[in-house]
């Protein structure tokens, strides 16, 4: 017989046992330590222990519902109550995976609706994601794995479209291409790089997603007026999946007066450079698939898609 309850104190082993019980499950970091579980979850701010909902076969953990709500990138420390998120769903495979998985879902959304949630997303938006950074499909969330066809089908059935769909890559420093051609190059080549070791953070929400990993940014510099014109930025991945040292890039932005002059392309390629020369082995980079120009910039570079994601929405009445 199944049962639910919301979290208690003492549910971190219940909640490490469904995850190692889900071993195979697309994007999980395994195996999930108490640490990470505690500051990518339990110690956030904001963390509802009613958002968080298990569920049990008589006394084994099977399943557990997580939801939560949208962090306003523009009000620090403020949650939009009226957007709710299911950020994760998991149920272990030996039971009625259907079952519980709806059960779960109905409850997260009866959570997020009591508290005033009037848009309800299936799998974190970006850019501020309230949980589970770093512990499910690399660096950034991506929404739900698109081959986790348990939880696509069971957001399609309750009535969720898709809002955005974010395309995962990665690259490695034997697989990097470079590609500048001498125009590009002798644009810049006075110009000056600076690498700067945890950056001031640019909002609210990226304090609170990268403030416990170290964060590189390179910026470029123009010497006749010490503009700073393009900058790029690392976060070191921490827990990390890959077998070598790896980053995820965070961001690629160059000032307006300077688009289309190359000058992201040739920071992105002086900072790939630099990391390799760190010992840096994998780069991960994520982007909406809207975004055509950075997924193309990073095709450029030798990224390879790896897997997407989708972040499914619905409005309720």
């Amino acid at each position: 017989m199944f049962t639910f309850r919301t979290f208690r104190n003492s549910d971190p082993p219940h909640l490490l046992r469904i995850w190692a019980d889900c071993a195979g499950k697309p994007g999980l970091i395994q195996p999930l330590t108490l640490p990470y579980l505690e500051r990518s979850v339990l110690n956030k701010p904001y963390f509802d222990p009613n958002g968080l909902i298990l569920a049990f076969d008589n006394d084994r953990p099977i399943g557990f519902g997580h939801a939560g709500f949208l962090l306003k990138e523009a009000e620090q420390g403020k949650l939009s109550l009226e957007e709710g998120i299911t950020c994760m769903l998991m149920v272990a495979r030996e039971c009625d995976q259907q079952a519980v998985a709806e059960e779960l879902l109905t409850r997260c959304e009866s959570y997020l609706t009591a508290s005033g949630a009037r848009t309800l997303y299936g799998g974190s938006p970006n850019p501020c994601h309230p949980f589970y950074l770093g512990l499910y499909g690399g660096f950034r969330l991506p929404g739900i794995i698109q081959s986790d066809t348990l939880l696509t089908t069971l957001f399609r059935n309750r009535g969720y479209d898709i809002a955005d769909e974010y395309l995962r890559f990665q690259v490695n420093r034997e697989g990097c291409r470079h590609l500048l051609d001498g125009e590009i190059l002798s644009r810049f080549a006075g110009f000056k790089i600076q690498r700067t070791a945890d950056p001031v953070p640019v909002s609210w929400c990226e304090a609170l997603c990268f403030c416990e990993s170290e964060v590189i940014q390179y910026t470029l510099i123009n010497p006749a007026n010490e503009q700073r014109i393009a900058r790029v930025r690392f976060c070191r991945l921490d827990p990390n999946p890959h077998t070598r040292p790896a980053f995820g890039l965070t961001e690629v932005r160059t000032a307006a007066s300077w688009a289309g002059t190359g000058a992201d392309l040739f920071l992105m390629e002086e900072a790939l450079c630099a990391v390799w020369t760190e010992g840096v082995g994998v780069v991960e980079a994520q982007c909406s698939q809207k975004n055509a120009t950075l997924a193309q910039t990073l095709r450029s570079f030798g990224f390879q898609q790896c897997t997407s994601g989708v972040v499914y929405h619905k409005s309720v009445y």
